[in-house]
C-alpha cells in the first residue's frame, strides 16, 4: 500500500502544479505558452482642469481617441496581428495641466516576438519592447493637440 501511495501523491502534485501554470490539456504542444497582459494607456494632452481620477473626454482637436476606440497592435514589422479597445478617460494631472488618459489591455500576447507597435487613429505606430511590456511597464501612447498657429502667413 505505501509503494503506491508516493507515486500517487508524486502525480497528483505534478497535475495541479501544470494545472495552475496553464500547461495541462496543452499535451501536443512543443513549448510553455508565453503570453502575456499587454496593458498601457493613451494619454492625450490639453484636458480640461478637473478633479484627478475624474472621468474626461479628449479635446475635441483629437476627435480619434474615444471610449470604446482601437489601439492596433502590430508585429516589429508593422503586420497587425490584435486590437484592444480603450476604456474611458480619466483626469490626469501633467505638471501645470491635465492629461485625459484612456487605457487599454490586450490578454495573451505573445512574447516570442522582440517588439510590438501600437498605434492609435491616424497617428504612426510607437514602437514597445516585449521585455519591458511582458514585466508589466505600460505601453503609454502620447498624443498632443492640435494648436492653432499664431505665425504670420
Amino acid at each position: 500500500m505505501r509503494r503506491l501511495l508516493v507515486p500517487l501523491l508524486l502525480a497528483l502534485s505534478l497535475g495541479f502544479s501544470l494545472g495552475g501554470c496553464g500547461w495541462a490539456g496543452r499535451h501536443d504542444e512543443k513549448s510553455k505558452p508565453d503570453g502575456f497582459l499587454l496593458q498601457g494607456y493613451v494619454s492625450v494632452a490639453g484636458a480640461a482642469a478637473g478633479i484627478t481620477g475624474s472621468a474626461c473626454l479628449a479635446p475635441s482637436t483629437v476627435p480619434d481617441v474615444y471610449q470604446g476606440g482601437s489601439v492596433r497592435i502590430a508585429d516589429g514589422s508593422g503586420h497587425p496581428i490584435a486590437a484592444a479597445e480603450l476604456n474611458a478617460g480619466v483626469l490626469a494631472p501633467d505638471g501645470t495641466s491635465f492629461d485625459c488618459n484612456f487605457a487599454f489591455e490586450a490578454r495573451n500576447v505573445s512574447g516570442s516576438r522582440a517588439a510590438y507597435q501600437l498605434s492609435v487613429g491616424d497617428r504612426p505606430a510607437l514602437t514597445f519592447q516585449t521585455k519591458d511590456l511582458a514585466e508589466g511597464r505600460p505601453a503609454v501612447i502620447p498624443v498632443a493637440t492640435a494648436t492653432a498657429s499664431t505665425s504670420p502667413s
